[in-house]
């Protein structure tokens, strides 16, 4: 019995690829990592596989998409496992329907999968969604039609095309008596002496149907020829199936704007590693045991390639003029920029009139309260989070938030929500609803990851053929573009707008002042992007007993790039670019000489408040004189104060990495300490009160994803937790602060 069951085909095969192909099992571990919450949890991708949305909805076509994905996978994973492993098994070309049988026994790692993958659905639903038995029981049911289907489909491909040695020689089945490799009752070689052959793999039983088994067939007694013609006429037919999967995936790019096509992200980044399956197999068809150098040479090629213009895909900031002269970056162009007094001047008088403007919008003789908002970054539970307190906090106060409100700064997903909040502010007398109704708050809690991470899957690491035309500009589509639209979608398009749009509005104090501060990815300054001039944000204003060259530390992003056409810059673009979280998020590239490129906002102030406490400073004399006192608000997508965790025994990867480790983990921790020293020194040369009110989402396990997608357990748990005690005590002190 345990020899049969050490010369089992599907333990066999199992064991083959352990020993030789790594890859394709490494993908099956990134799979089951991805499913199981151990590889990337933090940022929710096991959301994806386990609550994946279609339409912006969980559904019985969510889960039948994503199972009709995973088929496809097995399938170019039995393809792949049968181009590079049938020759060690050549047993199956005297098989009846080779492909078929070896399908069957390769199933064992499937059957895993797909079992482990129904239990993880069962209980994530049962513990996150409160869903009911029928619920989970059509997710399931809906999930094993899919995959059953792409199966079907696949495997009648294959059995109407792939021929075995009776079907391709005339050899007539019944004449050919089953001669099993070794018998009950005939001596048999010892396993000592199979496993230490070198040439090839032994098999006693195999799977010839899912419930029956039956000896593997001697085929001492066939030409080798034959059975070698035999597999490379099913390797052919297995490499031209892979074929039109691959060409089918490269079509369904083509139709990504299309909210049909966008599949649910879960499905998506199974395609990629499918997709990777079939580089794999082709290039083993053609290579053989060349095909690990060949993998090697091509990446070193593809890198060498990345740095020539000509082979390399920049995403740009859409609005921009890329065709023009560059603009000059360097040391001497920014200082100029920085020491320009006439500019510092007129831009210092131009925020004094909007500050009067703001002033103007209060009758009584009491001053009021200047208010700035600081909005964390964090993805799509920052954005609804920051959403909703500035919702409730300036329903709650009859309107007196935003009439008040003078700045908004921050990073990421944070200043989407609030970029999104101050446009229903500014339209509120032509929308139709009311800027509270929850109507928007569904809006700004929709998708956005799936259309991204199916760009990357059908477009990003292939043919980006797809342009887009915004007037007399060109630019090349990607996810970029694919999150911007989709933003826009979710947002009823009131965010299609330019920079210059804003320019108006602002300066008569309509709305707030909002200024973004992506960061420079080439030296670590901040680009800020304003309608308005603000060359004072840049400058360095020390006192006249320091002597000290200063460092460029911040610069405009409209003079930067004013012949560039900073005005038309897209308002989504902007934002995008102080959200561009890596590998998920393309970074953007800029018209500069040398270019320069932008990432997330947050890498160096994930509050903006380096931006709202150098503001303050520069005009601390007017608001001393015209208003009660500085309220700043900060929406934090995290508690402020953090507990102190054990220091546990690490292993020793774990003590060799911790300093990196340690130095990315507390990064906005860091922040949060200087901008609490800054702050000391700020309240020193005022005479008005700075009232700092925090609004802390309820996140202190991290049960919220840092991602562009939100279960809806998710969506619970922000939208609750303003009914914390701790968002209960914020608001009061805001309502008390507003009334006094």
């Amino acid at each position: 019995m345990i020899r049969k069951l050490i010369f089992f085909f599907p333990l066999q095969l199992l064991l083959v690829n352990l020993k030789r192909n790594h890859l394709l099992l490494l993908l099956w571990l990134i799979l089951f990592g991805f499913v199981s919450n151990s590889i990337a949890g933090k940022y929710g991708i096991h959301y994806l596989f386990l609550a994946p949305e279609y339409l912006n909805t969980v559904s019985i076509w969510s889960y039948s998409i994503v199972g009709f994905a995973i088929g496809g996978f097995v399938m170019t994973f039995n393809i792949s496992s049968y181009i590079i492993n049938s020759k060690r098994f050549p047993f199956i070309a005297a098989l009846k329907r080779p492909f078929l049988k070896f399908c069957i026994n390769n199933s064992l790692l499937p059957l895993i999968f797909i079992t482990y993958y129904v239990f993880q659905v069962i209980h994530f639903h049962i513990e996150n969604e409160n869903s009911t038995f029928l619920e989970i029981t059509a997710y399931v049911f809906s999930f094993l039609i899919g995959y059953v289907i792409n199966i079907i489909a696949s495997l009648t491909y294959f059995l109407s095309t792939n021929k075995n040695i009776f079907k391709k020689f005339g050899i007539s089945a019944s004449l050919d008596i089953d001669k099993p490799i070794n018998s009950l009752f005939t001596k048999q070689e010892s396993i000592y002496n199979i496993l230490k052959r070198k040439n090839k793999w032994h098999v006693e039983i195999y799977l010839h149907s899912p419930f029956i088994i039956k000896p593997a067939r001697n085929i001492m007694h066939y030409d080798k020829k034959m059975l070698k013609s035999i597999i490379s006429q099913n390797h052919l037919n297995a490499s031209f199936f892979e074929l039109i999967i691959f060409i089918s995936l490269i079509v369904l790019g083509l139709f990504s704007e299309n909210p049909i096509f966008i599949i649910p992200a879960g499905a998506s980044i199974i395609l990629f590693f499918t997709i990777v399956f079939i580089l794999m197999s082709a290039f083993y068809t053609w290579l053989k045991g060349w095909t690990t150098i060949a993998f090697i040479s091509l990446f070193i090629l593809f890198n060498s390639l990345s740095k020539n213009e000509k082979f390399t895909y920049d995403n740009m900031a859409y609005g921009l003029n890329y065709i023009s002269e560059k603009a000059d970056y360097s040391i001497l162009s920014l200082n100029k920029l920085r020491n320009n007094k006439e500019n510092l001047k007129n831009d210092k008088t131009n925020s004094i009139k909007i500050l009067d403007n703001w002033k103007r919008k209060f009758t009584t003789k009491k001053k009021p309260k200047i208010i700035f908002i600081n909005c964390s970054g964090g993805g799509s539970r920052a954005m609804l989070w920051t959403f909703q307190i500035l919702r409730t906090s300036d329903s709650l106060t009859n309107g007196m938030l935003f009439k008040q409100a003078h700045l908004i700064t921050g990073s990421s997903g944070g200043m989407i929500g609030a970029s999104y909040f101050r446009e229903l502010y500014l339209q509120k007398e032509a929308i139709k609803h009311s800027i509270y109704s929850k109507k928007y708050l569904d809006n700004v809690s929709k998708d956005l990851l799936n259309p991204i991470a199916f760009n990357i899957a059908t477009n990003d690491f292939f043919f980006r053929f797809k342009k887009y035309h915004d007037g007399n500009y060109t630019y090349t589509k990607d996810r970029g573009y694919a999150f911007e639209r989709q933003l826009l979608l979710n947002t009823n398009v009131i965010l299609n707008k330019r920079l210059r749009d804003y320019v108006q509005p602002e300066f008569e104090s309509k709305i707030p002042m909002l200024i973004l501060s992506p960061t420079v990815i080439n030296d670590g300054r901040r680009m800020l992007i304003s309608p308005q001039p603000i060359s004072y944000l840049i400058s360095n204003s020390t006192s006249q007993k320091i002597n000290n060259q200063a460092i460029i530390e911040n610069f405009e992003f409209t003079r930067l790039f004013e012949k560039q056409d900073a005005a038309n810059l897209k308002s989504a673009s902007a934002l995008r670019m102080s959200a561009t979280f890596p590998i998920i998020m393309p970074r953007v590239s800029l018209p500069t000489t040398p270019q320069i490129t932008v990432m997330d906002a947050g890498m160096r102030d994930n509050f903006g408040k380096l931006t709202t406490y150098k503001y303050i400073d520069t005009f601390k004399e007017w608001i001393d004189n015209n208003t009660s006192g500085v309220i700043i608000i900060t929406i934090r997508d995290k508690q402020k104060h953090l507990l102190v965790k054990e220091n546990s025994i690490s292993s020793i990867t774990e003590t060799f990495l911790s300093p990196v480790g340690s130095l990315y983990k507390n990064l906005f921790p860091i922040q949060d300490y200087n901008s609490e020293e800054m702050l000391n020194y700020l309240g020193n040369d005022f005479k008005q009160s700075i009232d700092i009110i925090d609004f802390e989402l309820n996140n202190n396990k991290n049960e919220i994803s840092l991602s562009w997608h939100l279960t809806t357990k998710e969506k619970e748990k922000v939208l609750n937790s303003i009914s914390s005690k701790k968002s209960q005590e914020s608001l009061k002190k805001l309502k008390n602060l507003l009334n006094q």
